[in-house]
């Protein structure tokens, strides 16, 4: 009966138009607010020589920031005065005005507007002097112009200021599939990336990411709290994992930082890789909980646990392992990673770019691996980083568990964020830290990525790698096997965790048994489907945010709130 109740309740969810076309506005309300949130960035829409290309603004520092990355194609329509500007040696700046690197070369000069305000502008081109630019790999293309104050911003200025940039090749897009950048945000700030496929149908799993910024800690409390701040500074201020180089792009880095110049190939930023947010599928890594290949001693660190829609995602790369597997070392681990993305290359530097996945790959791969994964061990806590395996016809000199879905500079937490795997004991720390920043900043602000706080942080059975392992897998089982799913939280809620880790154990072993088909069962299929009407009805509430559609809105959040409590009383 409640199933009946529950499918007509959600009969009139509609699928949100990813192809709906809506008018750019650029007008005096969109550099007011860009004022009123300095620092924060809008994306703008331009058709660059018939291509849509996205470039960001933000205002800082008493001015009008534009940035934007060029291709080598993008780079042809660049006007002649940039080309033809000082040339220097690149050295982008941490917090404390310090260059965190001097490498490579770009050009730099002053661009004149239309209404004779300065703007100062810095390109790192592809080739300088007709030799390959000797820039990190993360720098080739990048183009940036800081317009002074006194620049009477608007959306003729703003395309005037494409204009000098490209010419007739430039303009502002008028109409932009919008959905397709912002399906799962409410608003319209922040870096972006266009929905392209539908990788997430065919997946079981759901993309994690460590967050191993304090793994170096060793004592146990200080950490745990270190780790609490951490997740709650992403979900309620930052909103976006970003890679190491947006961070250093928009002036996050602080001054202590410094690059190690002896182990330079060993790094993320001189293996060309550092533009990337790093995630995998499955239970985690089994690294990165201390410090690299040092003995397991220290609390592990919280899982982010994403919504597998951030799959379909444009611009994403999937490797089978860690990035350090390939012989070569320095932009040589680029060039492999790139390879094995099966594209027509035979016109890329693989060592200069980065290749992405294509849909068939995205999708091939990841079933693949996740089959794998279930016939490796669930719940398998060996820290064994190279036991070797074979993917796809090819050995590699790995790990398994250590798959990496690298994603293009940022990873929207507020937008995709739907569990976070915490240490033992700490769930209720999280809860009341979410709601100290979050509390009434809007309608639903009780909800990230549609799930309720209340359910959005799991407590691990144990604060090792092996029960956090357990634990995600009695996640993944309220999908597949109820049953199994509630004797694991009961155990839980009994504090039961040598039995809690027992079941699990022998439910790991019947997934290797089984591969990846021991959780298509009939109960997944019908959770899946309405799981799906629930989040159709999250992102038409999304929508109706969006476009300023309030009494929309404030319908859709009432029905979705009914129907999400509904569903969570079913699971029970």
């Amino acid at each position: 009966f409640p199933f009946v109740v529950i499918l007509l309740f959600t009969s009139s969810a509609r699928a949100v138009d990813l192809d709906r076309l809506f008018p750019q506005v650029v007008e005096e309300i969109f550099f007011a607010e860009l004022r009123h949130n300095a620092g924060n960035e809008r994306a703008v829409f331009v058709m660059l020589a018939g291509e849509e290309k996205v470039f960001y603004l933000r205002y800082a520092s008493e001015k009008f920031v534009l940035r934007g990355y060029l291709t080598r194609e993008d780079e042809k329509h660049l006007a002649p005065a940039i080309k033809k500007s000082n040339g220097t040696v690149l050295s982008p700046r941490k917090q404390n005005g310090e260059p965190l690197y001097e490498k490579g070369y770009a050009f730099t000069g002053t661009l004149p507007t239309k209404n004779g305000a300065g703007s100062e502008f810095i390109y790192v081109p592809h080739q300088f002097k007709n030799q390959p630019n000797d820039a990190f790999v993360c720098d080739y293309g990048y183009l940036e112009i800081n317009i002074e104050q006194n620049w009477q911003a608007g959306h003729n200025e703003l395309e005037s200021l494409f204009k000098e940039l490209f010419g007739s090749h430039a303009r502002l897009s008028r109409l932009v599939k919008l959905n397709q950048y912002y399906l799962y945000r409410d608003n319209y700030w922040g870096p972006v990336d266009a929905v392209k496929d539908q990788t997430s149908d065919c997946l079981i799993f759901s993309l994690v990411h460590k967050a191993t910024l304090n793994k170096a800690i060793a004592d146990h409390e200080v950490k745990i709290v270190k780790d609490q701040e951490l997740v709650t500074n992403l979900i309620a201020q930052e909103k976006f994992l970003y890679s190491q180089d947006m961070r250093l792009k928009l002036g996050m880095v602080p001054g202590f930082v410094k690059i190690n110049w002896q182990y330079i190939d060993n790094t993320d930023i001189g293996s060309g890789q550092n533009q990337l947010v790093f995630l995998s599928t499955g239970p985690g890594i089994n690294y990165f909980d201390d410090p690299w290949q040092k003995s397991r001693t220290n609390v592990p660190c919280p899982r982010l646990i994403f919504h597998r829609e951030i799959a379909n995602l444009d611009k994403m790369q999937f490797y089978p392992t860690y990035s350090i597997e390939p012989e070569a070392k320095g932009v040589g681990r680029l060039a492999a990673i790139n390879h094995f993305q099966q594209q027509n290359q035979s016109k890329l530097d693989l060592s200069r770019t980065v290749v992405w996945s294509t849909a068939r790959l995205k999708r091939s791969s990841l079933v693949t691996i996740e089959d794998l994964l279930c016939r490796y061990g669930l719940t398998n806590d060996n820290p064994n980083l190279t036991p070797g395996f074979e993917f796809a016809g090819r050995f590699y000199n790995g790990n398994p568990v250590n798959n990496e879905i690298r994603i293009y500079q940022s990873a929207a937490v507020r937008d995709y964020l739907t569990t976070v795997l915490t240490p033992a004991g700490t769930a209720g720390m999280y809860q009341q830290a979410y709601c100290k920043e979050l509390a009434n900043s809007c309608r639903h602000w009780e909800y990230n990525c549609g799930i309720h706080y209340s359910k959005l942080f799991a407590e691990a059975i144990e604060s090792t790698d092996k029960g956090f392992r357990a634990t995600w897998l009695m996640l993944q089982l309220k999908e597949s096997h109820p049953t199994l799913f509630r004797i694991l939280t009961e155990a839980q809620r009994r504090a039961r965790t040598k039995a809690f880790i027992k079941i699990a154990d022998k439910v790991s072993l019947l997934a290797s048994k089984a591969g990846r088909t021991f959780f298509l069962t009939p109960h997944f299929r019908h959770y899946r489907s309405l799981d799906q009407q629930r989040n159709q009805l999250w992102l038409n509430y999304l929508e109706a945010c969006r476009t300023g559609d309030e009494n929309n809105a404030r319908k859709l959040f009432a029905e979705y709130s009914d129907l999400y409590h509904h569903l969570e009383t079913l699971c029970r």
